[in-house]
């Protein structure tokens, strides 16, 4: 029995994280022939989710799906047992506990890291009847969401006080590990200068990286590891956004692909539907379209699918009936396409209705992306007073005017939340939320106040020169200005120092972005412009992050690093 680094992807040219992950899952099922169960973990079944169906899997003589933490003690000796796990000790005790007494004729183990030899020494010792035919580790490590996006499914990462921090870097050090891997990238590494996060990350990954030698034996090509720190750009999760995808999440939330359209109290499976770039094709060429846009997609979807309606009613010939029974399974899947984003639009526009999104939004942006204290005091006051708007919205409102005018009258305006019937541990988020991203724990040009020159331009270009083209979509996150001085290597050296020693002789073309604390859809859409928009300079981004942030979520994070630092 041998262990054999693997790290087939997909080529150096697409960095595209989903083909990686398809890539080995194919590589395991059709190397195993006849008739094969396959074993997963809670985290490699969401994985395997992500970017296959079970029809999909079934295809590939898989002949039945178990969990390794099953219960299942049926023998079937006629079968073969491919198990994809990651390496950890739990997973190595019941692996080890299974070939003791095998039910399957033989085992074919792929680890999605690395796994030491005292784990394999572990399982050899019980492998009595030579049943373990192969270990090998496939570097399937990651939730691959877009081509060009994935997470660790890793929330609450903004506290790094306690014992869970370990846990949690220990996590992301195995999870960025395995992208690179997976994309075939030894790269040189960066990482944001005020942050004692970032740079842990940065020393750990030079380790690993060194320790795992053999396995990062790639053909040299300049790549690029820059680790943020969310805590640079608290602005973007917490504001309201309006690309398909983005609405999607901070409305409705999505969680490893699937949606849930119950409403509070509701558990109704029927009401969850699955959004998957690779099968659904409407999703896929909509997920980055903003809302005004997607109303006539939705429109122009459903005149097609009327139109197709008509044409199987018309069934004259048994040539008709032929020809509609061949497309009937293909019918039938758009058709259930039509039902799902009609579903999801009636209930995404039913929100921004009842809560006034628009409001809110357009006052948002004006805290974000302009600096006219006065007037948004003003406005922000009216709102507070209004009983339209919701709570949630009301303190989001407050927590971005105290990152923008961290003097200003903050105190103020927390009074009032209190009058609007905020609890007090909701209201003290505010306090939080500077301790954690304030003005002086931030990298970057956050509000773009740093650069005099680059800040009355902004001005000019926003409110003079060109106009506002949607007075919704003004903010741009943090990590798109990187990105734009990433591609003409102008990325300041003192904000985003080198952690690996020997800078690179050109600017890297494949780059590997990674926020601690957790990314959002706004900057997955954000990636995906840049690298639409730089395809000819042969430059390509990959986000990563150590979750998929909304706003709820990143409250969340807040009021447990709050807890935390109470309790320390």
């Amino acid at each position: 029995m041998s262990t054999t680094p693997t790290t087939t992807a997909a080529s150096a040219k697409t960095m595209n994280v989903r083909i990686a992950i398809q890539d080995y899952i194919n590589k395991m099922l059709n190397n195993v022939q006849g008739m094969k169960v396959l074993v997963l973990d809670k985290e490699t079944a969401a994985i395997v989710g992500l970017v296959y169906s079970q029809s999909d899997i079934l295809q590939k003589e898989v002949f039945l799906f178990e969990k390794i933490d099953g219960t299942s003690s049926e023998k079937m000796p006629h079968i073969k047992a491919v198990y994809f796990v990651r390496p950890t000790q739990d997973n190595v005790h019941r692996i080890a506990d299974e070939i003791r007494n095998p039910r399957f004729s033989d085992y074919h183990l792929f680890f999605t890291n690395s796994i030491g030899s005292g784990s394999l020494e572990d399982i050899a010792k019980y492998d009595q009847s030579d049943s373990v035919k192969e270990v090998q580790e496939y570097f399937g490590d990651f939730y691959p969401i877009n081509p060009d996006t994935f997470t660790l499914n890793i929330p609450g990462v903004l506290t790094r006080t306690t014992a869970a921090w370990q846990t949690n870097i220990n996590r992301i050090i195995d999870g960025l590990t395995a992208s690179l891997l997976a994309l075939k990238k030894k790269p040189i590494i960066r990482h944001s200068a005020n942050s004692e996060a970032t740079r842990y990350l940065a020393q750990a990954m030079t380790e690993r990286i060194s320790k795992e030698r053999d396995a990062f034996d790639f053909r040299k090509h300049e790549s690029l590891l820059l680790i943020l720190d969310r805590k640079d750009d608290p602005i973007t999760p917490l504001l309201h956004q309006w690309t398909y995808q983005s609405m999607i999440h901070e409305l409705l939330s999505i969680n490893n692909n699937r949606v849930s359209l119950n409403r509070k109290g509701e558990s109704d499976p029927n009401k969850e539907v699955i959004l998957n770039v690779d099968h659904d094709a409407f999703y896929r060429d909509n997920m980055f379209m903003n809302y005004g846009d997607l109303g006539a997609s939705i429109k122009d979807l459903v005149e097609t699918y009327q139109k197709r309606q008509e044409s199987s009613a018309n069934i004259n010939t048994i040539e008709d009936m032929k020809r509609f029974i061949e497309s009937y399974p293909q019918f039938q899947n758009f058709s259930t396409t039509v039902s799902k984003h009609v579903n999801l639009m009636e209930e995404i526009s039913k929100r921004i209705s009842d809560d006034h999104l628009m409001e809110v939004s357009e006052m948002q942006q004006e805290l974000a992306c302009n600096n006219d204290h006065g007037s948004a005091y003003a406005r922000l006051c009216e709102m507070l007073d209004s009983e339209k708007f919701t709570k949630e919205d009301k303190l989001v409102m407050v927590l971005l005017y105290s990152i923008r005018y961290e003097e200003g009258h903050v105190w103020e305006l927390q009074e009032k939340l209190s009058r609007c019937g905020l609890e007090p541990h909701h209201i003290s988020l505010v306090q939080t939320l500077k301790d954690y991203a304030g003005k002086n724990q931030r990298e970057g040009d956050l509000l773009g106040t740093k650069n005099i020159l680059s800040h009355f331009m902004n001005g000019v270009v926003k409110r003079g020169l060109q106009g506002i083209s949607n007075i919704y979509t003004q903010h741009a996150p943090l990590l798109s200005e990187i990105l734009e001085q990433l591609s003409k290597n102008k990325l300041r050296e003192q904000s985003y120092p080198y952690y690996t020693t020997g800078q690179p002789t050109e600017r890297p073309s494949d780059i590997i972005v990674f926020i601690i604390g957790g990314i959002t859809y706004e900057e997955a859409y954000n990636v995906f412009k840049f690298n639409s928009m730089n395809a000819n300079q042969k430059i390509r981004v990959v986000l990563g992050g150590s979750t998929i942030l909304n706003c709820n979520q990143f409250l969340e994070d807040l009021t447990h690093m709050k807890i935390l630092s109470k309790n320390r």
